[in-house]
């Protein structure tokens, strides 16, 4: 049986509680509306039906704050407009362009309940310009009556969504949170299970399936650090809507913050680590060019000599040690418990510790991977308390800033430009047709173009919405002008207009419906108005139609001829916004410089993994020959190399300027900051397949200047030294990647 036919013949109980939650909301909202003898009551109902699509008790509860708050402050817009130009509907539709483009560009930079709260502004000001630019002396009638529909809706929807079958925010935070430790596990345990003589193993000498293998399970890696990211995403934006459901809200919502913060460290430097053990990422462009001259015995030759070279590089017991990480992660991965995995990881830092005291003529290099080894341990165990604070905040108390986020203010301009260009299309057909209805073209543009500026693909979306008024035609035809007809009191009229809504919302709880379904029970209550005065007049049903068509047409014009940019544009911003970020390492706070640059990174990191998906998918769809699998093979993924090398970047950065503190001789200041900005020009050569040329020097003259004025402990200094040696073979790799890919 196909999905949709299973929404609907064989739905899910969590499907009917959904449904039934939403239409006992809408039919709350519309009897409170009638009663109070509201102007337009079917505003309380749509208010109560968009903050039923995520029915958790917070969420209702944030977004219905947002909602009111964005409506406010639309009509407070809207009354400078009209004590403005209420005489020139011309400049008062002008300046609504204006504010409704301001709007959109603030939506598309938030990540939360905020942004719906703009969009709400918007359609509030819009609303109360257009109903009153005939009539301005009923202005305030009009914007009172607006705000308090929506305020109703919105309280009879929270007062629904904590009463009847409760959805907790701190549940949905605590699966969250499992997805995301156990994807960062399962990912630790394929970067650590790679035998490190893959290169021999499973290199360009190996045999198809080999190869194959190997491209599996990197694929395999993407996949679970796709899966980590995105859950540490929704966390994020999900989490403020904790603190709506107790005092105990704002310890889940600081846990959150401290899972965020300790993974994003845990990939930077697993990156590096997984780098470190694999010596075929450190094949030199001479080298490289030698074995396309020389064939593959030659090519054979330099793997052998690279192997060797990792030997050299790491000591016996160090390898050994990696082994064993990987057997630990992988039994974590196969739900370990949590005492158990607490144990086996301080026993495994332990032995870290032995190692790198154990040894006196160890390498700075050793030295450093050593190091990143037990960070690698310790952000585990904080990870594992994290995530237990989530569940248990009253357990632990923790004090941790609030993420950035990556803002894309060229997306967040053309989202804007968009919707402003949408509005003055459907305002100028309404001014020119004096059509009443027009009203409501110029609403849905309005709407959906703030609604769908977040998305990252929004043209297909919108055409599903489309589909969604064309069912709802027939529907309001049968239920609204034949049956409402008939109903002579409340409660028949509220049982047949639930009908089509309750079919509509069981059926958007699938993922491929949801795109139809909400619209069908949107455009029901629209195009049926109920009111205490509405006419069951099938002609003005159409006309209604009509005008909903015409908005959602030009609407879908508008994303297609002004599209959301392309990946490649977007690739390209994510790695100027992220060396635009490294040069600016030293002039942030030291106590704000994680919580800065991680939070912007993992947003980056997210969309590059992303864009690394769709890059393999396509790969797949189209067939790889064999020298396009082999450029495969050395480039990996250097989209998301590059992310992870920036978030190592910074991570190292933060802990250099931690050591040297805030009160550094100036000599080793502008050793620093000189160092900053070569590590920044240095990646921007990488991201054009050019190695680094300047980081040794950069990097010789600040240990210099520590060494001298003595800033550093001498162990901390040789932990400097190996980790300026390791970013620097991490550029030479990326420019490698980048090259091939």
């Amino acid at each position: 049986m196909s999905p949709a036919l299973a929404a609907f013949l064989k739905p899910t109980p969590f499907a009917l509680k959904f449904a039934c939650k939403g239409v006992l909301a809408m039919a709350l909202a519309l009897y409170a509306a009638f009663y109070f003898d509201l102007d337009r009551p079917y505003w309380a109902l749509i208010s109560a039906a968009f903050l039923q699509t995520r029915p958790m008790s917070g969420m209702v509860v944030e977004k219905g704050i947002c909602q009111v708050g964005g409506t406010f402050v639309g009509i407070c817009v809207a009354a400078v407009i009209m004590g403005l130009f209420a005489q020139v509907p011309e400049l008062a539709l002008g300046s609504v362009t204006l504010w409704i483009g301001l709007c959109i560009y603030g939506a598309s930079l938030t990540h939360n309940n905020l942004s719906y709260g703009c969009v709400m502004g918007a359609v509030a000001c819009m609303i109360v310009v257009v109903l009153t630019s005939s009539a301005p002396g009923n202005f305030f009638t009009v914007a009172l009556a607006r705000l308090s529909e929506l305020s109703l809706g919105a309280l009879c929807a929270v007062l629904v969504s904590a009463l009847i079958w409760p959805i907790r925010v701190r549940n949905h935070l605590g699966v969250l949170a499992d997805t995301a430790v156990n994807a960062t596990f399962r990912y630790m345990a394929l970067a650590f299970s790679m035998p490190l003589n893959s290169a021999q193993e499973r290199g360009l000498s190996g045999s198809q399936a080999q190869r194959a293998q190997n491209m599996d399970e990197r694929k395999a890696m993407l996949d679970q650090l796709m899966t980590g990211l995105d859950a540490l995403n929704n966390l994020e934006i999900d989490a403020h809507s904790a603190r709506y459901e107790g005092p105990q809200g704002k310890g889940r919502i600081r846990g959150v913050h401290l899972l965020t913060r300790r993974s994003m460290r845990l990939y930077a430097t697993l990156k590096a680590l997984h780098q470190l053990r694999h010596p075929e990422f450190f094949i030199s462009h001479q080298d490289e060019q030698d074995a396309k001259a020389s064939g593959s015995q030659h090519a054979n030759q330099t793997e052998g000599s690279n192997v060797a070279l990792m030997s050299e590089r790491f000591s016996q017991p160090t390898i050994d040690l990696m082994q064993r990480l990987g057997a630990a992660f992988q039994s974590m991965a196969d739900n370990q418990g949590t005492d158990q995995a607490r144990a086996t990881l301080k026993e495994l830092r332990g032995e870290c510790l032995r190692l790198s005291r154990g040894h006196r003529s160890i390498k700075a290099l050793e030295a450093r991977l050593l190091f990143s080894l037990r960070e690698v341990l310790g952000h585990t165990l904080v990870m594992l308390q994290a995530r237990e604070v989530i569940n248990h905040p009253g357990r632990h108390q923790l004090r941790q800033p609030s993420m950035s986020w990556h803002r894309d203010h060229g997306r967040a301009a053309t989202n804007a430009l968009r919707a402003m260009c949408i509005f003055g299309v459907t305002a100028t057909f309404w001014v020119a047709t004096a059509w009443d209805n027009g009203a409501v073209a110029m609403l849905l543009g309005t709407l959906f173009s703030g609604i769908f500026a977040s998305r990252d693909d929004p043209a297909p979306i919108i055409p599903m919405v489309l589909k969604g008024l064309l069912f709802a035609v027939p529907s309001v035809l049968l239920f609204g002008n034949v049956l409402l007809s008939q109903a002579q009191h409340f409660v028949p009229f509220i049982l047949i207009l639930s009908i089509p809504l309750f079919l509509g919302l069981m059926g958007s709880v699938v993922p491929v419906l949801a795109g139809i379904c909400l619209p069908f029970v949107v455009f029901n209550i629209l195009l049926v108005m109920p009111d205490n005065g509405m006419t069951f007049d099938v002609a003005y049903t159409l006309n209604r139609s009509l005008a909903a068509g015409i908005g959602l047409v030009v609407t879908i014009l508008g994303f297609r001829l002004i599209p959301v940019p392309g990946a490649s544009w977007d690739r390209k911003q994510l790695i100027r916004s992220t060396i635009s970020d490294i040069r600016e390492l030293s002039e942030r706070s030291t106590e704000r410089l994680d919580s800065w640059f991680g939070g912007r990174m993992g947003d980056r990191l997210l969309r590059l993994a992303r864009h690394e998906q769709a890059r393999n998918q396509e790969q797949v769809a189209r067939g790889v020959s064999k020298e396009g699998e082999l450029e495969q093979k050395i480039s990996g993924s250097p989209l998301l190399s590059l992310g992870l090398t920036g978030m190592d970047i910074g991570r190292g950065i933060s802990f250099v300027r931690r050591e040297l503190g805030s009160k550094m001789p100036k000599e080793v200041e502008r050793a620093l900051k000189a160092l900053i900005l070569t590590l920044a020009e240095d990646f921007e050569r990488a991201t054009r397949g050019e190695r680094p040329c300047h980081l040794e020097s950069a990097g010789n003259r600040l240990c210099e200047a520590i060494a001298t004025h003595k800033s550093m402990s001498r162990h901390k200094q040789a932990l400097l030294a190996g980790w300026l040696a390791r970013i620097h073979l991490t550029l030479d790799s990326d420019a490698i990647r980048q090259h091939h890919g």
